[in-house]
């Protein structure tokens, strides 16, 4: 038996389509709960752009925090971030605090999630961690943390399974909405699960629901060009939230390479840290 598992882990490796890197990547992200890479260069990226646009503070939601182990990485990550780009980082999680709920709803995919699912410990976790997290229903909750003020929502990492979830969720944008920034990154964890979900159920399905009935606020995806290398283990499962109501939504926060161009500069200069 370990020479097959062998055989099938070397095959499945081997043929992987993307670099090999890629794929340790994956590995160690499987093996190791809290090394999560596309986690950090989210909350890069998005604290980059609130500096660009002049803020000094951000909010990082999770939804689904499950065992925990992504906001102690975010917790982790964000310790290096505030240092170095002097910025404050707020994070908060939510969650059931009683694992998934039970469905029959056929959206929400149920033969591969099931009710109690993901239960949480939540004396274990808060001793780990001094984010807050907001336990229950989230079509209430986050009318309890709206009540805080959150200051300039820049990343929420979904993670809550089903479709009945997520779309309770987006259809509270009316509350969450008015506390973002102009461009929010969504990182969708439940995109991809073993070729079951589709445009007609999970997370896609909100996804197109809440951009059919929303005409000022858009969730799009972006082409996998060549060119995107910033974001390890990510890459087709984020998605950016446009906030086109925004009073900063067309603030510059491009680079002027103007100077770039001319036909007498030989020298170019890229800063993967740049945020003025």
């Amino acid at each position: 038996m370990f020479f097959y598992n062998l055989k099938i882990f070397l095959l499945r490796l081997m043929g992987y389509e993307k670099p090999l890197r890629v794929a340790l990547l994956k590995l160690f992200s499987l093996k190791y709960k809290s090394f999560r890479p596309h986690y950090e260069t989210i909350l890069l990226e998005a604290s980059l752009e609130a500096k660009k646009l002049g803020y000094d503070e951000i909010t990082i939601l999770e939804l689904g925090v499950a065992g925990g182990n992504g906001i102690i990485s975010l917790e982790k990550y964000s310790k290096n971030i505030e240092k170095k780009l002097k910025i404050k980082i707020n994070i908060f999680g939510f969650d059931t605090g009683k694992g998934l709920p039970d469905t029959n709803l056929k959206e929400d995919v149920p033969f591969i999630w099931k009710k109690g699912q993901f239960k949480i410990d939540k004396d274990k976790l808060e001793k780990k961690i001094k984010s807050k997290i907001y336990f229950g229903d989230i079509k209430e909750t986050i009318k309890d943390f709206a009540k805080i003020n959150p200051k300039n929502i820049s990343a929420i990492f979904f993670d809550l399974d089903l479709y009945s979830s997520t779309k309770s969720f987006l259809e509270n944008i009316e509350i969450w909405g008015s506390f973002t920034t102009p461009r929010v990154y969504c990182y969708f964890d439940d995109l991809f699960h073993h070729n079951y979900i589709s445009n007609f159920n999970g997370e896609l399905l909100a996804i197109k629901e809440f951009n059919n009935v929303n005409k000022n606020f858009k969730i799009g995806t972006h082409i996998d060009h060549v060119a995107d290398f910033k974001f390890p283990l990510a890459k087709n499962l984020l998605y950016t939230f446009h906030n086109f109501n925004h009073k900063d939504y067309f603030k510059f926060i491009g680079t002027d390479n103007s100077n770039l161009m001319s036909i007498n500069n030989k020298k170019i200069t890229y800063n993967f840290f740049k945020n003025k």
